[in-house]
């Protein structure tokens, strides 16, 4: 019923013009002296043939309507799918649309160069970086020193963000690299604590790991990246001689559980928004607030969950639900 009446707030100056037509007759009939029955049915049936075009017109402007209603910018270039132009105005707004949609072909294709560019850039930024990282970790171990010590721990840091940027650049693009297909879970957990031992040893942390039988249908790689994160803020949290724990339940729920410093109540619902830092990052003041971002990404893309509890001063707790993913291993 609304449409109608929008139709006919549409028409309305033909309605204006019918009317006034019939108010015109009608005066000049009766100063003429001529009986309104000579008018009265020659309206009667304007009228008659005046609704069978109104709803005619209505049927075909409800239907132009629906054809506009389900077209998706998003799915189908509109331009293509655009109803037949019935008027010269439908005609310049149609070439509008086509004008608009070339400009934003255009402004897209350029976007996505751009990005596949800064990705490139990125890729090879990291492998270049690598080169001398590796350099410098081999001539600090020669000589075991605790002053060398510290330095490879930094060392591991750089490296770690390094990577880090690699994978922001990758997650922005979509994440086209992805291979799906099902893991042993301990694989994937051992090797992550076995890069982050040094660490671990360096800030004498505890680590609690009892091994798992689980298989996971997921990313091997980002995956990694998201344990290997969240052991990052573990260490980085977890104040010397406190205690960090791997569990994963038959339910396919990991768990990386620390005894840190925790996050206060206000931070926990925006942690994972970009950037975010929170009071414990403002203490710090080396926090990117950009770590937990890439892992929940990572965790969307892949179709898992990540959730987080925490209480101040007492710990946190992250857990990746990896029993979300909505496809099936083929």
């Amino acid at each position: 019923m609304k449409q109608f009446f929008r139709y006919l707030s549409d028409c309305r100056y033909v309605w204006l013009w019918a009317l006034l037509c019939a108010a015109v007759f009608t005066v000049v009939f009766a100063l003429y002296g001529i009986p309104l029955q000579a008018v009265g049915y020659p309206l009667i049936l304007s009228a008659l043939f005046g609704c069978l075009f109104l709803m005619t017109g209505f049927l075909k402007f409800r239907k132009k309507h629906r054809e506009l209603e389900r077209l998706d910018p998003a799915e189908v270039p509109c331009a293509d799918y655009l109803p037949r132009a019935r008027s010269l105005t439908e005609q310049d707004y149609q070439a509008l649309v086509f004008r608009e949609e070339a400009a934003n072909r255009t402004r897209k294709e350029a976007w996505d160069n751009a990005r596949r560019d800064m990705s490139d850039y990125y890729a090879a930024w990291v492998h270049q970086i690598k080169a001398p990282i590796a350099v410098m970790r081999v001539m600090l171990q020669q000589e075991d020193t605790r002053h060398n010590r510290e330095l490879l721990a930094e060392l591991f840091r750089v490296e770690q963000y390094a990577e880090m940027a690699l994978c922001y650049a990758r997650l922005g693009e979509g994440a086209s690299d992805l291979v799906i297909q099902e893991y042993e879970l301990d694989d994937i957990i051992r090797k992550a604590i076995r890069k982050y031992a040094g660490q671990f040893i360096r800030r004498r942390i505890r680590l609690v790991y009892g091994g798992t039988s689980v298989r996971v249908l997921t990313d091997e790689k980002w995956l990694s990246f998201m344990i290997e994160q969240l052991l990052s803020n573990a260490v980085k949290y977890t104040q010397e001689g406190g205690t960090v724990t791997i569990s994963a339940d038959d339910r396919k729920i990991l768990s990386v559980t620390d005894t840190g410093i925790g996050i206060s109540p206000e931070d926990l619902p925006r942690i994972f928004e970009k950037g975010y830092t929170g009071y414990n990052g403002r203490l710090d003041r080396k926090s990117t607030g950009i770590g937990l971002y890439l892992c929940k990404t990572a965790a969307d893309r892949l179709g898992h969950k990540l959730t987080a509890q925490s209480e101040p001063e007492r710990g946190s707790s992250f857990m990746i639900d990896l029993d979300t993913y909505p496809f099936q291993a083929e």
